[in-house]
């Protein structure tokens, strides 16, 4: 099937514009948004310092999976994991460290650069915060 509808003698088809690319539509949602915009950048800021503290705690549990397989007999296994749960622990100040639209920016560019590891790290998210939601109950 052809798009070109000029042989058939009707006028070409040129791009729609998206509804929000309208001028009255932003003028009637620009007030909103920022009515809403103090809200969101609280629960997100909320929602960073939660993910900065988890991966801390992880780094914590993760050291001390280390200093048990250390004293175990397993110090050639328990180095891998001290560098894991050090690697742990780089996420969490990095979070703590960085705006809020920096880190988005970082996902953005990690969606673009490598799709499937940002779906297996948005698995492995999820995995966790229903863990951690569970637990509080």
């Amino acid at each position: 099937m052809t798009t070109d509808t000029t042989s058939a003698g009707m006028p070409p088809i040129t791009p729609s514009h998206d509804a929000l690319d309208i001028p009255p539509v932003q003028a009637a949602v620009a007030p909103v948004v920022t009515a809403v915009a103090p809200a969101v950048q609280s629960l997100v800021g909320e929602g960073k310092a939660q993910i900065s503290s988890g991966l801390g705690g992880l780094a914590e549990a993760v050291r001390d999976v280390a200093t048990k397989l250390e004293g175990n007999g397993a110090a050639p296994l328990a180095r891998y994991v001290y560098d894991a749960a050090d690697t742990v622990e780089s996420w969490s100040q990095t979070v703590e460290q960085k705006s809020v639209d920096d880190l988005l920016g970082d996902t953005r560019t990690l969606v673009r650069t490598s799709p499937a590891v940002a779906v297996g790290l948005a698995v492995a998210a999820g995995f966790v915060v229903a863990r951690v939601v569970r637990s509080g109950r």
